[in-house]
């Protein structure tokens, strides 16, 4: 990944401190007095996340993504915004193991993930089985698994993992309007991403699911 302006990443952490959480100090606190609880896995430079708590103060959302200047991007973009709600994690999923809350979130978002189309690769992608039994833990009763992705074969192998994991696919979307249903205005799945507005202006159709993993 090609990341410009990289001199700028330790002031960008340092003034964005408030809204960063390091795995060295133990497991993430959850504010009080927060409604609902949100993870986005791979929250890249955070446009969704932060317009996610913007329009949702009463919720509390935390990012994850391992590329650490993107991280700085995330919260600083945050920070900008004024935002309270929110928190980014320089982690893999895997290593959040331990630190996020487990049976907590209300939704897990996975927006854009790298592909990682090649075969040999596939135990990579978020949506390996062995990640998916991560996400069930990390989701609250009745809570649920958002993806959105502009690669087909992403999303068709996407599809067969929650099945075969005997998650439920509760919608499927193989092409997302970019504009919300009347009655839908506040779905999450209708805030675009830096990658959506981009994939969206080529004219290349947004998959999108949501999933209950099983016993939810």
């Amino acid at each position: 990944m090609r990341i410009r302006g990289k001199e700028k990443v330790p002031g960008l952490l340092e003034a964005a401190k408030p809204l960063l959480h390091d795995s060295g100090d133990g497991p993430l606190v959850i504010p009080s007095g927060y409604e609902r609880l949100y993870l986005e896995v791979g929250c890249g430079r955070g446009g969704f996340l932060s317009t996610c708590a913007l329009r949702n103060p009463e919720a509390f959302f935390v990012g994850l993504d391992k590329y650490t200047p993107i991280v700085a991007r995330a919260a600083s973009l945050a920070m900008e915004k004024g935002l309270t709600n929110v928190r980014i994690l320089d982690l893999d999923v895997e290593r959040a193991v331990g630190i996020l809350p487990i049976g907590a979130f209300n939704a897990i978002f996975l927006n854009f993930s790298d592909p990682w189309p090649r075969r040999r690769n596939a135990i990579k992608r978020l949506t390996h089985p062995r990640l998916l039994q991560i996400f069930s833990d990390f989701l609250a009763p009745g809570a649920r698994l958002e993806m959105k992705t502009d690669n087909a074969s992403l999303f068709a192998y996407s599809i067969e993992m929650l099945e075969a994991s005997g998650w439920t696919l509760q919608s499927v979307t193989k092409a997302l309007p970019d504009t919300p249903a009347p009655g839908e205005e506040g779905q999450f799945r209708y805030i675009q991403t830096e990658y959506e507005q981009r994939f969206r202006a080529l004219g290349i159709p947004i998959g999108h699911l949501i999933a209950t993993p099983p016993g939810h």
